[in-house]
């Protein structure tokens, strides 16, 4: 199970996947991405845990 290592708190794999669909699906789509962008960061930090566990 994927850790949140925000909490510590182990997630499930098919939650880590809703969370991260759902971060993604909330991209505004903007013509130059930032590095400071909060959604792409909370993606990045979801994909770095699931891909963590493996």
């Amino acid at each position: 199970m994927p850790k949140w290592s925000y909490t510590g708190k182990s997630v499930s794999d098919e939650k880590a996947e809703l969370a991260l669909a759902a971060v993604k699906s909330a991209c505004f789509c903007c013509a130059e991405h930032s590095s400071d962008c909060p959604l792409a960061k909370a993606a990045g930090a979801i994909a770095e845990m699931t891909e963590a566990k493996q």
